[in-house]
């Protein structure tokens, strides 16, 4: 217990004086009276009420003396000391990661973790203020120096899953940006966050909260595909089970609520199988689906938007050797024309195309190189950036000696030295294109494994169907290529409900949970799947733990008055004061 003012105690000297003289108090006399039949009466009352009578006039001292040690104690000011959150700023970071939604107890992690949030909350004092942020694939701040506790609390029970994979690196470097140093307690809410990925905070007070879970189940969809070979659509899924036992359930393939395949599947602990499904009726989208209740469904089902793919490319005998042998290794038709304009009118395929500037009118996708015109060495190492043409491409021992400076403002650049633009994918005459502003006899790339992958990512890209926009990530943001770029375009589930509207000035993003969507605009009908990340079908959980716990430690314990004790000890001071009265009163009747 902590006391405001302990000097009140001094007043404790006129209790000692009210209790001497209590003992000095006025005393009876004697006096003879003639007679005692009055007083036998009085007595035969004190008989009947004797415990009473007895207690009566100690009773006014032991109120009066109450009374004034309520009254002493009130002004000393008591307050009891409790401990609070470390800091004068406090920062809550949530992951609301795909994984956060797992379920334990009927409750999934965000939820628990917002409880673990705002029982801390009561213990944020008034000199105390609060960020919040939110850690997904962009972190953004909701609240900053937030001192009303009301909405600090409003703010964290609207947080929501948003199903992407949490970014830890821009988290961290937005949070470091915000702190002080020395005054600063950062939370983090999350699940799996080991202390190797916290960086840039690590010389901040930092208290991680994982949901641990010890005994978490959950059967994950890896990946699911179809193609078409032969005039008949087959797939394949890879299914993990992450348990320790064995587990049997139902593995179906759906498309417009009809089951189109069903396997029944036995999985050893730690399996990862693969499904081959050899026939399938041609429809526009597939789920993958497994039946079975585990700790984490949201990785349960799998997306595949069927895609007619082109399996013939076109080009001249000019071309570099390996990008012939290349494309053939991974199963296409490569026809090598000397006429370079009969076979741009081809159609239902791809063209390699090379030379010092690109053809008019190209009616399909193509790949062009530039192999003539003014080169520049290359001053810089080369930068490879996150895009789906280098997904396990691997440029950092490529040696490339020189590039052309040839390129479009229109296409996005996916690999650069410098400010000079290396390779560049994007829409020429409304076809995808990509566009190589090197040689490959300056290069040393066609040697290195990641050769033939980047060549297996750039087909896949390019041969993309007119109605297929593409497979998204949730809440995923992306410039798309629409025929009709002024009408508003509204996005529809699987079950036909309205999920929401865009139009090309405002940009699209995905929507956040996985499924197949579709695109229209009264005219025309589009397809699009969202997928989660391949990272957030796991759910495996870490302990919780602390960094640099002596940082704040003068801070640890803030002690605060607590108005209503005195409001309490005044109150009962009155309440004596009026039992006082009645005692008195009482006293005066006898």
């Amino acid at each position: 217990m902590h006391l405001a003012n302990p000097y009140y105690f001094l007043l404790l000297f006129f209790i000692g004086l009210f209790i001497l003289l209590y003992f000095f108090r006025k005393k009876y006399t004697k006096q003879i009276i003639p007679s005692n039949l009055l007083w036998e009466e009085v007595l035969k009352e004190m008989r009947a009420s004797s415990w009473f009578h007895k207690w009566q006039n100690n009773v006014l001292f032991w109120l009066q003396l109450i009374c004034l040690l309520l009254l002493v104690l009130a002004l000393v000011g008591p307050s009891f000391a409790k401990e609070a959150i470390k800091g004068e700023q406090i920062i809550f970071m949530f992951d609301t990661s795909a994984s956060m939604a797992a379920n334990e107890n009927a409750s999934n992690r965000l939820e628990k973790s917002k409880t673990v949030a705002l029982e801390m909350m009561e213990s944020i004092q008034q000199n105390q203020s609060v960020t919040v942020l939110e850690v997904n694939d962009r972190p953004n701040i909701l609240l900053h120096n937030e001192s009303d506790l009301n909405k600090v609390s409003a703010t964290i029970k609207g947080l929501e899953l948003s199903y992407t994979h949490e970014d830890w690196q821009s988290a961290t470097e937005l949070t470091a940006s915000l702190a002080k140093e020395g005054k600063t307690a950062i939370h983090i809410f999350s699940d799996g966050l080991e202390k190797e990925r916290i960086k840039n905070i690590d010389s901040f007070y930092v208290e991680v909260h994982n949901q641990e879970q010890e005994k978490a189940e959950n059967i994950s969809i890896l990946s699911f595909g179809v193609s078409k070979n032969d005039d008949k659509v087959a797939g394949i899924a890879v299914v993990e089970n992450q348990t320790d036992s064995i587990k049997k359930m139902p593995f179906q393939v759906e498309s417009e609520k009809a089951v189109l395949f069903q396997q029944e599947i036995e999985l050893e602990p730690k399996e990862r199988k693969i499904i081959a499904i050899n026939e399938l009726p041609e429809k526009s989208y597939y789920n993958a689906k497994i039946m079975v209740a585990d700790d984490f469904l949201v990785d349960n089902m799998q997306t595949a938007v069927f895609n007619k793919q082109a399996t013939t490319m076109y080009t001249d005998n000019e071309m570099n050797p390996f990008l012939v042998k290349g494309f053939e290794a991974i199963g296409l038709r490569v026809i090598q024309m000397k006429d370079k304009a009969e076979f741009l009118t081809k159609q239902d395929s791809i063209f390699l195309l090379s030379g010092s500037a690109l053809p008019d009118n190209i009616g399909a996708p193509f790949v062009f190189f530039f192999t003539d015109g003014k080169k520049e060495e290359l001053q810089t190492a080369i930068e490879p950036s996150e895009d789906e043409l280098l997904l396990h491409v691997d440029l950092k021992d490529v040696f490339i000696a020189s590039a052309t400076k040839q390129t479009m403002e229109s296409m996005k650049p996916i690999v650069k030295s410098g400010e000079l633009p290396l390779i560049q994918k994007g829409e020429v005459n409304n076809q995808p294109a990509i566009l190589i502003q090197f040689d490959l006899k300056d290069s040393d790339w066609p040697l290195h494994p990641s050769f033939p992958i980047f060549l297996y990512n750039m087909y896949q890209w390019l041969s993309s169907q007119s109605n297929y926009v593409g497979d998204f990530q949730p809440l995923e943001s992306r410039t798309i290529q629409l025929t009709n770029q002024e009408a508003d375009w509204d996005i529809y589930n699987e079950n036909d409900q309205l999920v929401g509207s865009f139009s090309m000035e405002e940009g699209f993003q995905a929507p956040k949970l996985p499924g197949v969507y579709q695109l229209t605009n009264d005219a025309e009908l589009l397809y699009f799947s969202v997928n989660l990340d391949d990272r957030e079908k796991t759910i495996a959980s870490q302990k919780s733990f602390v960094l640099n716990e002596s940082q704040l430690k003068e801070n640890q314990i803030s002690k605060t008055e607590s108005d209503w004790l005195w409001y309490v000890l005044c109150l009962l001071a009155l309440i004596i004061l009026c039992l006082e009265w009645e005692v008195y009163r009482r006293a005066n009747r006898v």
